[in-house]
């Protein structure tokens, strides 16, 4: 009898432990280089491993990060993030590794990208996409007033987990903001940064308000200023080292509409990240071919209008423009994107989009694109999709050349455990037919062919298989770019969480 109700008891206990207890692992295994790089069948190892446990209103979390390769020295499993929270009313005290925001990022935003895996394109060392910051963070929220006090080390995620510790997190800051709600729908606040660098101290500020004008209409607005170094209050002339974004959306039913604007200039501090207004897409031909903001010098706007029927018709129109200063000249981004989603049926569904850019940096012009996205239901549960996409772009220095990119895949479903697909893709760009540190083309076009495999054992556990080749470059995601190196060879990815 004893040992039975010792046994209920430590059930219980485990139990109720099991509640307040999470972890997530990822799993990443490799055999395959670079194209052009030996030896081809090289090996990688990447595992993610997050634990969180909750005891009534304090949480804890730690992330351990490990990479293998065949080179030991550039191995490494270090415990990257740890984590003590505590939250209870309006309090919520953090210490440990966090991620915190001030306004709209102009001054500081932290984040990660789950699920996403960076690569250090120099040393081949693979980690977890993220940028936190090393310290203590303090915040209070009421009906009216909110506060926030933080001081730590944010993370420079150009660096692996087993760098110097001061090339990861070089700057110390100390950061306050405040947000007041004077009335219903209108909001006044203002941050305050200072910078600890190398024997350097610098100091920004910020304001910034909101509201709604009426039920349809809501703006937000942020000015944001170095205040030491001899710059004048409130200016948005080149002498002054500032960030200004801008932005009003306008809603009545099945209408919307929404404009940006943006001015920076001298504000790239490594640890902020001012909204960019490109827009972001999920087509491959126009991701891969993105805008990269430069807060060190950059105006520009975006505008957006969309239409939802009632029937499930979706049509949206961008318009978006930046500008850089580059060796004192002017360069230019322009695009203009439009999409219709249609619905054919109760199981098939079909979007189209067109594009036209321009972009003087990359001395790219009349640049092309569209597409076509399909997706059917065949049977319950099974399912098909099929995109395609086209663009054509001509360069300054070779007017006579049309470069022509292509991407095709088709997906097979089986919800929700099985996915099949086949990506392809093919480029007459010079830039990627050409062999790497020679003169010596390769061949006019270049393809790539990659298959996936997907299988979602229950609502814990979900693997990925790719074989073949995948084509790299810029990629976007929440706003955030970063580098995709290409790859050629096998890859599996395990995801788990328990």
């Amino acid at each position: 009898m004893k040992n039975k109700l010792l046994l209920g008891l430590l059930l219980g206990w485990l139990g109720h432990a099991a509640a307040q207890f999470s972890a997530g692992n990822t799993l990443e295994y490799q055999v395959g280089n670079l194209p052009h790089e030996q030896p081809s069948d090289l090996t990688a190892l990447y595992n993610q491993l997050n634990f969180s446990y909750q005891f009534r209103d304090w949480r804890g979390d730690i992330k351990l990060e490990r990479f293998q390769r065949p080179r030991q020295e550039r191995d490494y499993t270090e415990l990257t993030q740890r984590t003590l929270r505590y939250n209870r009313g309006g309090f919520d005290l953090a210490a440990g590794n966090f991620y915190e925001i001030l306004g709209r990022g102009l001054l500081l935003r932290s984040y990660e990208i789950p699920g996403t895996i960076l690569e250090n394109p120099g040393e081949r060392i693979r980690y977890g996409f993220y940028r936190d910051i090393d310290g203590a963070l303090a915040k209070f929220t009421s009906e009216r007033l909110d506060v926030k006090l933080l001081r730590g080390k944010p993370l420079r995620n150009t660096f692996p987990p087993q760098s110097n510790a001061r090339e990861r997190r070089p700057f110390l800051l100390d950061a306050f903001e405040t947000n007041v709600r004077l009335l219903e729908n209108f909001t006044i606040g203002g941050a305050y940064l200072r910078e600890h660098g190398d024997e350097v101290l610098r100091e920004f500020g910020s304001l910034a308000v909101s509201g709604n004008v009426s039920k349809n209409i809501q703006f937000y607005s942020e000015y944001a200023q170095r205040l030491d170094g001899g710059n004048q209050r409130f200016d948005l002339s080149d002498r002054s080292a500032h960030a200004f974004y801008s932005s009003a959306n306008f809603v009545a039913g099945a209408f919307g509409l929404s404009v940006e604007y943006k001015d920076y200039n001298e504000f790239l501090l490594e640890y902020n990240d001012p909204p960019p207004l490109i827009k972001e897409h999920p087509y491959a031909v126009l991701n891969r071919s993105t805008h990269l903001i430069n807060p060190k010098n950059e105006t520009g706007w975006q505008g957006e209008a969309f239409w939802h029927t009632a029937a499930g018709q979706t049509f949206v129109l961008n318009f978006t423009q930046s500008e850089n200063l580059f060796f004192g000249r002017k360069i230019r981004f322009e695009e203009l994107f439009a999409e219709a989603g249609l619905t054919l049926s109760e199981k098939t569904t079909v979007k189209g989009f067109f594009d036209r850019s321009a972009d003087q940096l990359r001395r790219e012009k009349d640049r092309y694109a569209g597409g076509i996205y399909w997706e059917r239901e065949w049977a319950p549960q099974w399912g098909t999709a099929l995109d395609l996409e086209y663009q054509t772009l001509k360069r300054d220095f070779d007017p006579g050349r049309v470069v022509r990119n292509y991407v095709a895949s088709l997906t097979l479903s089986k919800a929700p455990k099985i996915s099949a697909g086949l990506i392809l893709e093919r480029s007459t760009d010079p830039n990627l037919t050409d062999l790497p540190n020679t003169a010596r083309v390769e061949t006019k076009r270049r393809h790539w062919a990659g298959y996936t495999l997907g299988y979602q054992f229950n609502q814990r556990y979900l693997m990925n298989v790719f074989y073949g080749t995948r084509r790299g470059g810029p990629a976007c995601t929440s706003g955030i770019c970063y580098e995709v190196l290409d790859f050629k060879g096998f890859e599996m990815r395990a995801n788990l969480t328990f």
